[in-house]
């Protein structure tokens, strides 16, 4: 296993805050902006949540292959309910994204996906409340992390 300095793992950890910030801060915008006044609000930030997400899977891959794929042996409730919360996470978040994306008239003719247009609303609203949902929960179980990386952040800050 490589080690790192300490000055490594601290702004790669600086740099994780700084893209779980983002990524509620965009959740926060797209969900204010439900469609219609705010359209264009809406789907930009819906795109850019959608490629923060990815950079988020990629920056916790590791943890991804050693829970999820990989079920360990020792299968406490902690790590069941990390798996569950995963999923969810991941299902609803990619139904509502894909969803949102078939409905986009630039990306597909505007009839090409009639049920979709008539049913995708719905699909779209139901499965973005229940990523949002999960992302709350998510949020609350980390919120330790959260506080003690601001904590280093505002104290390294004031050096």
């Amino acid at each position: 296993m490589t080690t790192f300095s300490n000055n490594y793992t601290a702004s790669k950890q600086t740099g994780r805050l700084g893209l779980n910030i983002l990524l509620i801060i965009l959740l926060a915008v797209t969900i204010l902006s439900l469609p219609g006044g705010a359209d264009g609000i809406h789907i930009v930030g819906g795109i850019l949540m959608m490629i923060g997400c990815i950079v988020h899977l990629v920056q916790h891959r590791r943890w991804i292959k050693a829970v999820v794929l990989d079920a360990p042996k020792n299968n406490t409730p902690a790590l069941q309910r990390q798996r569950r919360l995963f999923y969810g996470i991941f299902l609803s978040g990619s139904i509502c994204g894909l969803s949102g994306l078939m409905m986009l008239p630039f990306v597909f003719a505007p009839h090409a996906f009639l049920p979709l247009h008539c049913c995708g609303t719905p699909i779209h609203v139901l499965s973005g409340l229940t990523f949002f949902g999960f992302n709350i929960y998510h949020l609350v179980l980390h919120r330790n992390w959260f506080t003690t990386r601001l904590g280093r952040v505002s104290a390294a800050a004031r050096r």
